[in-house]
Parts: structure tokens; C-alpha cells; sequence
């Protein structure tokens, strides 16, 4: 027992508080070895990029870990210096250290000469400094480098190889270059098959050398033949397709593939000195060296396009016509921040396109287009001239360059969609500057003056004094303010009008900017009274392919009607437009439609007495409105017209949609503490369907086709017999339904709970998805929020997909039979002790709240490492589950707080047991309604103890902390993408996600005290027919002030003081773990856990 007990690792009572730092200098002192050196050369060689930090990256004072991470973040400045400056690292980590950073900084020539400067000084080279010479000598071209002692092709390095083959190639010796090249790959493959596919990272190198190595093989046959016409442009496009293959990986794995085409270029160029090839060949080069610059400045390196242009231009003489290489010799000072110099370069390139004529020739029309458009963005932001100019001479004249053109030309298309997106985005800046503008207390001021002055002179005109001069100075100043008025609107419906035209151009132009249609329909919606924005809507807006307005269907749907409510035909226009979408799209659409028809469903379908049986819910039942009605109305009017086109469709969701509805409100209360399946009862119609070939299981995520064609789609077979009873108050029912694939599909069905709000937030979890997918560095780290799908049948019900193989993290931590606080730490105060003991004081002040917390922190230690550990025994899977729940966790935090996600208690989150990622569900407090909340929450999302230490060793360091900068950085970046949905959705009239007294009961009266409390709904009733008008102003004000936050949040405002994006993590991270923030939380959050 007692060997049992020391084997044991789980009870090391200092294991709870130690950190890397303390481990490491208990490990030098014991095995000479530092813990965070060893840490560091593994996170290296496994390519994770965040986790160095989390163990002294970026903390350390010494040299070497500092040139690492410096090297790490491509600052090869900082690593120059800093290598120029430690005299006590090793003479040849150093030389290679400098060799390496001079030619990341494109510095070849300064490079050439402390190569031979090296060389002068000592004749032995060690074998990495020699590889490093050769890679030197065959990027610079210097073939007379002759350090090769040994004249046979067996023993030479990779780089040694590539410089023979380079040069055999150059005198024309095949023999040789086909042999050098031969064994070059060999030796690479038999590097390869050393490698351990634990980490796949580390077989990137030699992978990339490969692909180089092929690459130079097929290049020896264009020096061996005569060139054909064909070939160098076919070699091009094959290139092309190999670095698209590419574009995800490491700057350092790409660039030396680009500098090999680079160099394999200019001896071809070489070769063909007197021939008309050369033509050809300067033209690739010039693509090639453009599209490097382009490479090099997504990775933030500036160096090595300035090289690149210089190289260019070494080849084309500069007053040959405008070319696009001189657009990127802009775009590259630009990024270097000379931005006078940049803009001066445009501006030449556009008076000589002006003054040539580009009409026939799609490239230069192309550059032109590119040219005026990019300058017009850079006036505005550097405000160098006013909007007018900006607005008519750069983006209206790029708009009309690229309009006149009506070829199948891809780029030209794009080029036009792009000119397109920035006149819109620039007219939308400008619209919303006046409606700011209007909507500030200054306006309301003067509007109230003027309004003084009118009555003034009213009453002067009254007593017909018109002649002295005050009464003419009063009515003339009142003239100037209300032409001042006039014109200020004019121009706010100028600017309005723009930005839709060309929105709706740029979505009709193609698919690369589909998020703004947001934009569109926020402007649209917003302006539903306009006639004329409703007229474009009509006539170009119809023209826009309908899947592009799936993601808004929700929205859109809501403010469907019959009255001409919304100004001259608003209403008209939608209804046009959701039937469209409806018939090219109906299996995302139908169930979203008939949850508008079915809105009071459940009281109709349902028996009298059930209302009676009334208990605590989310959502007061809502009075149906006039607009309700009409909404109603208009739904059914669609459902008719799809019915005319799929009849059997319609009849088949109809039927399952009532099915739902009578067993989300079947009363279940008898089976209560019944854990295991019950029969549905026999009078349940769900039990009766069978083979619905046309309705798609709701559950099941539908892709959506551009043409509307569907096929292969999982339909509906059959329901299992028996259902579950998920906890809660409300006793959801979990069932199985059997897909036309034989999968069976388990689902929730809940009654009693508006599940819209779910629904919503899904959706907006849906487009940050698609920014994080977009976005290279957080696509890099697979950062994404786990979704579910939510479908709402009507106001009161609704079917949610079942996450398959995941486990609540309550359930595993503090689960009364087994939880693993129990298992690990059984001699720790039990969590029920702790919810009393929390319990107790709730009543009293925070002091006594923060000394009962602490308490309770000294004997409830926090246990989650344990998760991955238990499940995922292999260490490599280990270490890649425990990535992945840190990352899930960064992203869901900061997604979270953006969205103001509230109510994050154990069993609101969901780990994953196959892939360790969280699932946040739950979602019906959002937008910082958990603020006000009677017991407020004071966090911003779920960072306590446990959370923490399921991330190992480092904690909150390194991984986490890099990932929350990663996913707010893209936040910030895309925060016009992401104000423009959340503005659709908090203006949907059903969207019900304001905190009422009702919802705030039912979320902190948990079953903690298992009573069950009766709600006093009825006396509500009169309170809801209130004036409605009222209501609907105080809402807008709620509405506005969270949009405001948000829009706060995502420029990094923070009580008051904007913070860059590192500041703004660190002070949410500090907030979040603060023991004085989580002891004042309701007891039922369970801070401790």
C-alpha cells in the first residue's frame, strides 16, 4: 500500500502551486538541466507558436531565449543587434545567428562581405556554417565561391548540392545537375523517413526542400531544350498552383522556394540574353518578384519587398507605361509608413493612366481601377483632402473605369467588386458621421433654437413688426439654419442612396465581400421609409443570388408584413424578396417561416388545463400585437406560395412541426426522477411519423448551394419510441430521430422557452467562425466556437441538436457520486460544504463574501488537469487535446465577453470527450444583461480555478493569453462586420433578449432549493397592453447604449481609457480570475469550481 500511495501522482500537495520558473531552478540544481530551455527547444521543434511564451518567451533576460523569441516573431533587427552585441554565445551559433538575420533583412550585399570577411579570418568552417556559405553563394549568385573541397557529389549538404546544381546548370553541364539533384532528394528522403510523425512539424523543412529540389528538376529541361514559346508561362502557372498550396504554411518554408525561382529565373534570363525569350522571362520575373514582395508583406516583412521592387526595376526601365509593379512599390512604402511617398507614386501613376488612353486595354484598366481606388482609401485616412474630392476624382472615377468593362475577365471582375466595396464603405462612413451627427445633443439643442426662433418670428410677423432690424436679423438667421437643415439631410440621403447602389453592385459583382450584406439590409431596414432606398432595393437588390441573404433570414423574416407599415412599399419589396429566397432555398427556410405561422401554436394545440398548470418560465407569454397578427398573416401567405411549388414538402414539415409543439408541451412531471427512457405515450402523433422523404432532420446542418439544387440530403425516416428527461425546471425531453442514412440524431425538445435568443446567438457564433476562417493567423490555430443548431417552432417551443459525446464540466468536477474533485482530492472540503458555506454569507457584506471565498480556496484545490489525462492516455494526443481545450477556451472567453454572454455557470459548458473543446449552451443572457441581474455578475466570462488548470503547467500564459490576443485582434479588425450584424439582430422585434424580472427569477431561483415557484403571470397581463409606443422608446435607448458598449469593447475602451489589444486581454484576464470579482457571484455560478 505504501509503494501504491508514493507512486501515486495525484496528491502532491506542492504540485498545486508550482510554476514553470520554480520547477526550473529546482531542476538545474538536481539534473543540471533548466526545465524551461528543454520546454522551449520542444515547443520549437513542434512548431506550436504560443506556447514559448509560457515558458519565458518574451520574460526571460537571457540572451539566448531572447534571440529565440525575437527570431520566433521574425524581429531580425532586434536579433541582429542583439547577436552583434552577446559576445559570450558559442562563435558559430552567433555567425549563423548574424548570417541568418542579414538575409531575412534582405541586407545581401552587407551579407556577402561578412561571409568573406569570416572567410579571411579562419580557414575551418564547421559543417552548419559552411551549408549556411552555400545557401549565401547561391541566392547572391556568387558561383565562384569555391570552398568545395571535396569535388565528388557523395557527402555534400542540401545547400552545397543546390549551389553545384545551380551552377552545373548555369556551364551547361546536365549530367551533373540531374546527379546533384538526384541525391539531393535521396538524402532528403531518408532525412524524412527519420522523422516522428508525433510532430508533423518537424518534417516542414525538409518537405519544403523537397518541393525546391523538384521544382529545380523540372527547370532543367527548359536549359536543355530550346525554349518553346509555351513552356516558361506553363512552368509559371504551375508554380502559381504549388505556392497556393502553400499559403497557410511558415513565411521561413516559403520564402526559400521563391528565392530559388527567383535566382532559376535570372540565369534563365541570362541564357537567353540575345533571344526573344527574353522578353518572356523578364515579364515572369517581374510577376514573381511582385508576387514575393506581396508574400513578404502579409508576413509584415518590409526588407525584402523593398528588394524585390529594386530588383524589378533593375530589369524595366522606370519610363516604360505604368506597370503593376509600380502599384506594389506603393503598397510596399506604405507599409513601411512613408505614406507621402506612397501617395505620391499613385498619384503620378494616375495622371499618366488619365492621360493614356487604358479604355481597351483590360490590365491597364484593371491598374487604373486599382490605383484610384487605393488612393482614394489612403486620402481618407490620412485626411489629406475633403470628402467631395475623395468621393468624385478617386472612388466615383474607379467605379466608372472598371464599370465600362464587360469581359469574362476574373481579375477584372474582382477588381471592379473591390472598387465597388469602397465607394459603398466610404458614402456609409459618411452617412453615419451625419446621422451621429443628428443624433448628438448638440443637434437636439439647436433643433430646439430653431424651433424658439420660428415661434419668435411668428410673433413678430403676428404684431406686423417687419421693418426694425432685429426682427430682419432673426428671420435671416433663421433662413441660413434651415437651409444649413435642408442641406444636411440632403446630403444624409445622398450618402444613404450611394452606399446601397454600391453595396448592391458589389454584391451583384461577386462573392468575396458577401459579409456586407448585413450592411446592406441594416441600411435598408433602417431606412424602410425611404422610397428611393426601397426602390433599389426593388430593382437591383431582387438581382443580388438569394443565398446570399440566408444568414439574415431570421431578421428579415421578423419584420414581415401585410400593412404598408414600413413607408411606400417596404413591405412589398421584403415580402417579394423572402419568397425568393424561400423557393430557391426551402429547407433552410420553411421550419424558420412556420415557427413565424405557428407563433401562438402551443396554446391552440395544446388542452386548457396546461395553461392553468402554469409554471416559472424564461419568457412572459407575450400579448399579441396588431403587428403580430399581420406578421402571421404574411408568413402563411409564403408558406401558401412555396406550397404551390412543393406541396408535399409543406405538408410533411407542418406535421412534424405540430408533432414537436404537442410533445415539447406534454406534461412529464410524473417521470421526474426517472433517469432512464420512458415510452412516448401512444396519442403523441410524433410516434406515428414515418419516411418523410422531403423534410430534412431540423438538427442537421444543410450547405448551402449557390444554384439551390439539393440532393443527397438526410431526411427524416422514423422517432425512437422512448425519450429522456433532461434536468431542469421546464423537463426538456431528449429523442432520437433516425435520418434516411440510418444515423439516429439525438434532439432536445423543449417547451416553455423562447428559443429565438439561442438561435440568434448561434448565428452570430456562426460569422465569427467564418472571421476566424478567414483570418490566417487565427485559421493557423484552428481557433473556432463550437456551434449547435437551434430550431424555434414557435414563441414557446422549439428542437435543439443534442451534443453527442459531451459531458457538462460540472458534471465531471463536482458530480456528487464521482466527481473528480472527490476522486483526486478527497481529503478537500466536499463542493456541497462550499455552496453552503457561499450560501450562508450571501446576505452579507463583501468582505465577509471575499474571507469565506478564500477559506474555501485553501481546501477545494482545483482538479481539471486530470480531464485530459484520464481520457487521452498517449502523450502526443495528450498534448494536442490539452491545445485544443485551451484555444477553445481563449476563443469562447473573448467572443463571449464581446457579445456580453452572461450566466456561464458548470453546467452552461459543455467539454467535448473526443476532442477536449468546450460548447457553451444556454445562451439566453446576452449583451451584458447578467449586469443587472439581482445578484450582478462581475466577471466577464468563466475563468476560475479549474478552467485554468486543465491548461497545464504554464496556466493562463503562453497559449491561452496568445490566442485571447489572436481572436480579440480580429475582433477589433472586423468590428464594422460585427456592429452591422449585432445592430440587425438586437433591432429584431422578436428577438426578446432584454433582462425582465421574471427571466431574472428563473435564472437565479436554480433548483439549488429545489422549490417550485408559482409565477404571478396573470397580473402581468395588464401590464403588457401598456402603451406600446412607450415601450418601444426605452427599448431603442437599451438597445443603442449596448451597441455602444460593444462598439466601446471592440475599439479597446475600457473604463474609460483605450488599451491596445495586449492591455485590453490582460486587464479581462485580471478581472476574470480577481477572488474579489468571483466571491460576489451567485452562489449557483460556483466560483470555486
Amino acid at each position: 500500500m505504501d509503494d501504491q500511495e508514493k507512486r501515486n501522482p495525484t496528491f502532491e500537495e506542492e504540485s498545486q502551486s508550482t510554476t514553470i520558473s520554480s520547477l526550473s531552478e529546482k531542476s538545474k540544481e538536481e539534473t543540471g538541466i533548466s526545465l524551461q530551455d528543454l520546454l522551449l527547444e520542444i515547443y520549437r521543434s513542434i512548431g506550436e507558436p504560443d506556447s514559448l511564451y509560457g515558458c519565458g518567451g518574451g520574460k526571460i533576460l537571457q540572451p539566448l531565449t531572447r534571440l529565440r523569441t525575437y527570431e520566433h516573431e521574425a524581429m531580425w533587427d532586434k536579433a541582429l543587434v542583439t547577436y552583434d552585441l552577446e559576445s559570450a554565445i558559442s562563435s558559430s551559433t552567433r555567425q549563423a545567428g548574424i548570417i541568418q538575420a542579414l538575409q531575412n533583412l534582405g541586407l545581401c550585399h552587407i551579407l556577402s562581405v561578412y561571409l568573406r570577411g569570416l572567410d579571411h579570418e579562419n580557414k575551418e568552417w564547421c559543417a552548419e556554417l559552411q551549408e549556411l556559405h552555400y545557401q549565401a553563394a547561391w541566392r547572391n549568385m556568387q558561383w565562384d565561391h569555391c570552398i568545395s573541397v571535396n569535388k565528388g557529389i557523395e557527402g555534400t549538404s542540401y545547400h552545397e548540392s543546390l549551389y553545384n546544381a545551380l551552377q552545373s546548370l548555369r556551364d551547361r553541364e546536365f549530367a551533373t545537375f540531374y546527379e546533384s539533384v538526384k541525391y539531393a532528394r535521396v538524402r532528403e528522403v531518408e532525412e524524412l523517413c527519420k522523422g516522428s510523425l508525433e510532430s508533423v512539424y518537424s518534417l516542414y523543412p525538409t518537405l519544403s526542400r523537397l518541393q525546391a529540389i523538384g521544382e529545380l528538376e523540372n527547370i532543367g529541361e527548359l536549359f536543355s531544350r530550346s525554349v518553346m514559346d509555351k513552356q516558361p508561362s506553363e512552368v509559371y502557372i504551375k508554380w502559381q498552383k504549388h505556392s497556393q498550396l502553400l499559403k497557410d504554411s511558415d513565411f521561413s518554408f516559403q520564402e526559400p522556394i521563391m528565392a530559388l525561382r527567383t535566382v532559376v529565373l535570372e540565369l534563365l534570363m541570362e541564357k537567353e540574353m540575345e533571344s526573344s525569350q527574353n522578353e518572356c522571362f523578364r515579364d515572369i520575373l517581374t510577376k514573381h518578384l511582385v508576387e514575393l514582395s506581396i508574400l513578404a508583406r502579409t508576413f509584415k516583412n518590409t526588407q525584402l519587398p523593398e528588394r524585390a521592387i529594386f530588383k524589378i526595376k533593375q530589369y524595366n526601365s522606370p519610363n516604360c507605361g505604368v506597370s503593376e509593379w509600380q502599384l506594389e512599390e506603393a503598397q510596399v512604402f506604405w507599409a513601411k509608413k512613408e505614406h507621402s511617398l506612397a501617395l505620391s507614386i499613385l498619384k503620378h501613376m494616375i495622371k499618366k493612366l488619365d492621360d493614356s488612353c487604358s479604355e481597351h486595354d483590360p490590365k491597364l484598366k484593371l491598374i487604373h481601377t486599382e490605383c484610384l481606388r487605393v488612393c482614394g482609401n489612403w486620402l481618407a485616412e490620412t485626411c489629406l483632402e475633403n470628402p467631395a474630392v475623395i468621393m468624385q476624382t478617386y472612388l466615383e472615377k474607379a467605379v466608372e473605369v472598371a464599370g465600362n468593362y464587360d469581359g469574362e475577365n476574373d481579375e477584372l471582375r474582382n477588381g471592379k467588386m473591390k472598387a465597388f466595396l469602397s465607394l459603398a464603405r466610404f458614402s456609409d462612413t459618411q452617412y453615419q458621421r451625419i446621422e451621429n451627427y443628428m443624433k448628438s445633443s448638440e443637434f437636439e439643442n439647436k433643433q430646439a433654437l430653431l424651433k424658439r426662433a420660428k415661434e419668435e418670428v411668428g410673433l413678430l410677423r403676428e404684431h406686423k413688426i417687419q421693418t426694425n432690424r432685429y426682427a430682419v436679423k432673426v428671420q435671416r438667421e433663421l433662413e441660413l439654419d434651415e437651409c444649413a437643415l435642408r442641406a444636411l439631410k440632403e446630403d444624409r440621403k445622398r450618402f444613404l442612396c450611394k452606399a446601397v447602389e454600391n453595396y448592391i453592385s458589389c454584391l451583384l459583382s461577386g462573392e468575396g465581400h458577401d459579409m456586407w450584406i448585413f450592411r446592406l439590409c441594416s441600411l435598408w431596414l433602417e431606412n424602410s421609409g425611404v422610397s428611393e432606398v426601397n426602390g433599389m432595393m426593388k430593382r437591383d437588390g431582387m438581382k443580388i443570388p438569394s443565398y446570399k441573404f440566408l444568414p439574415l433570414m431570421y431578421q428579415l423574416a421578423a419584420r414581415m408584413g401585410t400593412k404598408m407599415l414600413g413607408g411606400l412599399g417596404f413591405h412589398e419589396v421584403l415580402n417579394i424578396l423572402i419568397s425568393r429566397i424561400s423557393m430557391d432555398h426551402p429547407h433552410h427556410t420553411l421550419f424558420i417561416i412556420l415557427a413565424l405561422a405557428n407563433a401562438n401554436k402551443d396554446e391552440s394545440l395544446t388542452k386548457p388545463e396546461a395553461a392553468v398548470r402554469s409554471r416559472i418560465t424564461k419568457n412572459a407569454p407575450k400579448q399579441s400585437s396588431q403587428l403580430d397578427e399581420d406578421r402571421i398573416k404574411a408568413a402563411n401567405k409564403i408558406i401558401c406560395t412555396i406550397r404551390s411549388r412543393r406541396p408535399q414538402m409543406v405538408r410533411s414539415v407542418e406535421t412534424l412541426c405540430d408533432a414537436y409543439i404537442l410533445l415539447a408541451n406534454f406534461d412529464a412531471t410524473q417521470w421526474k426522477n426517472q433517469r432512464k427512457g420512458i415510452k412516448i405515450p401512444a396519442d403523441q402523433p410524433i410516434t406515428k411519423l414515418k419516411n418523410l422523404e422531403e423534410v430534412v432532420v431540423p438538427t442537421v446542418e444543410v450547405k448551402v448551394d449557390p444554384t439551390g439544387v439539393y440532393g443527397n440530403l438526410v431526411t427524416i425516416q422514423s422517432f425512437k419510441a422512448e425519450f429522456h428527461l433532461a434536468g431542469g425546471i421546464n423537463l426538456p425531453k431528449i429523442i432520437d430521430c433516425v435520418g434516411s442514412d440510418g444515423k439516429e440524431r439525438r434532439q432536445l425538445v423543449k417547451g416553455r422557452d423562447d428559443l429565438r435568443q439561442d438561435a440568434v446567438m448561434q448565428q452570430v457564433f456562426q460569422m465569427c467562425n467564418t472571421l476566424l476562417q478567414r483570418n490566417a493567423e487565427t485559421r493557423k490555430r484552428k481557433l473556432t466556437i463550437c456551434t449547435y443548431k437551434v430550431v424555434p417552432l414557435s414563441q414557446r417551443s422549439g428542437v435543439l441538436e443534442w451534443c453527442t459525446g459531451t459531458v457538462p464540466i460540472g458534471e465531471f468536477l463536482v458530480n456528487n457520486d464521482n466527481g473528480a474533485h472527490k476522486r483526486y482530492r478527497p481529503k478537500d472540503i466536499s463542493a456541497y460544504q462550499c455552496q453552503k458555506k457561499m450560501m450562508d454569507v450571501q446576505k452579507k457584506s463583501y468582505e465577509e463574501k471575499y474571507k469565506t471565498f478564500m477559506d474555501i480556496c485553501q481546501n477545494f484545490q482545483p482538479v481539471f488537469r486530470y480531464f485530459c489525462m484520464e481520457k487521452f492516455l498517449d502523450p502526443a494526443v495528450w498534448f494536442e487535446k490539452r491545445l485544443a481545450y485551451t484555444r477553445s477556451v481563449a476563443t469562447s472567453s473573448i467572443v463571449g465577453y464581446i457579445l456580453g454572454l452572461g450566466d456561464r455557470h458548470v453546467q452552461n459548458i459543455l467539454i467535448n470527450e473526443q476532442s477536449a473543446e468546450l460548447v457553451h449552451i444556454d445562451l439566453g443572457v446576452a449583451f451584458e444583461q447578467g449586469k443587472i441581474l439581482p445578484t450582478p455578475e462581475t466577471v466577464p466570462f468563466r475563468l476560475t480555478r479549474d478552467i485554468v488548470d486543465g491548461m497545464g503547467i504554464t496556466g493562463v500564459e503562453g497559449v491561452f493569453r496568445r490566442c485571447c490576443e489572436k481572436t480579440m485582434e480580429l475582433m477589433r479588425n472586423s468590428q464594422e462586420t460585427l456592429l452591422t450584424i449585432v445592430e440587425v439582430l438586437l433591432y429584431d422585434p422578436l428577438f426578446d433578449w432584454t433582462m425582465n424580472p421574471l427571466k431574472a427569477l428563473y435564472l437565479q431561483q436554480r433548483l439549488e432549493d429545489e422549490t417550485e415557484l408559482h409565477s404571478t403571470q396573470n397580473a402581468d397581463d395588464q401590464e403588457c397592453k401598456r402603451n406600446f409606443s412607450e415601450m418601444d422608446q426605452s427599448f431603442n435607448k437599451v438597445a443603442e447604449r449596448v451597441l455602444m458598449r460593444l462598439q466601446e469593447k471592440l475599439k479597446g475602451v475600457e473604463e474609460g481609457t483605450v488599451l491596445s489589444v495586449g492591455g485590453q486581454v490582460n486587464l479581462l484576464l485580471q478581472q476574470a480570475m480577481d477572488p474579489k470579482n468571483l466571491s460576489r457571484l451567485f452562489p449557483g455560478w460556483k466560483a470555486w469550481v
